[in-house]
């Protein structure tokens, strides 16, 4: 099917060695047979193979082939970890968020810049990968149209526990221990907290309070 295009041939590193012969031979002969064929089929591809393995190390060991390894490595291009590319993971991410905001239906539209903060400082260990799956999280269980710094947080688990949010317990305790958990999330700022919230920010200072019933309303309350 790739014959005069490109073959892109993902983790060639963990290629089961009886397959790295297949494909040894297929390379330097240029032809490949069908499965239950007879008939050699004559094939021209460029060959791209990727690994984050270190193949030569890997010829030492004896789990890659020496002659498939050099048959490979023609024209290396060491690509850096995301980690090493900075000026990359706020591209990408902003990339992600708007594929995953469109095929969601999730009115997410910009990356706030402490959220972005947070992405630069991340190790990102698991690279673009672990980027997009970030990302892709992010939009699934964001609650604002702006990504925040606990919507891309290393440890998504962590970072939406219940924050000392008693239980079991009464409507009032859980909501003024809600309330308090984002007023500490947003640093103390309490009118950020009640932006976040959707509420105004005496309605908040209630909630904190536990002044608040279900009876009160943002109506009558203006912003300080």
């Amino acid at each position: 099917m790739a014959n005069g295009g490109s073959l892109f041939l993902d983790e060639i590193g963990h290629l089961a060695l009886p397959l790295q012969g297949k494909l040894l031979r297929a390379l330097q002969e240029r032809t490949t047979r069908r499965v239950g064929g007879t008939r050699a089929i004559a094939v021209d591809v460029r060959v791209i193979a990727a690994t984050h393995v270190d193949l030569a190390a890997a010829v030492r060991r004896r789990e890659f082939r020496e002659d498939l390894y050099h048959r490979l490595n023609v024209v290396p291009v060491e690509l850096p970890p995301l980690r090493a590319r900075h000026d990359d993971i706020l591209l990408l991410a902003r990339h992600f968020l708007a594929r995953f905001a469109a095929e969601y239906g999730v009115p997410i539209r910009t990356i706030s810049p402490a959220a972005e903060r947070a992405l630069l400082a991340r190790p990102w260990r698991g690279n673009i990968r672990e980027l997009r799956n970030a990302i892709e999280r992010a939009v699934l269980l964001g609650t604002g149209t702006s990504l925040m710094p606990d919507d891309v947080a290393d440890d998504p688990a962590a970072s939406r526990d219940s924050g000392g949010i008693p239980f079991p317990a009464t409507l009032g305790e859980v909501t003024r221990a809600a309330a308090a958990s984002m007023v500490e999330l947003c640093g103390g700022n309490k009118s950020e907290a009640a932006r976040r919230l959707a509420i105004s920010r005496p309605r908040l200072q209630r909630l904190l309070d536990g002044t608040f019933n279900d009876t009160d309303s943002d109506s009558e309350d203006s912003d300080e």
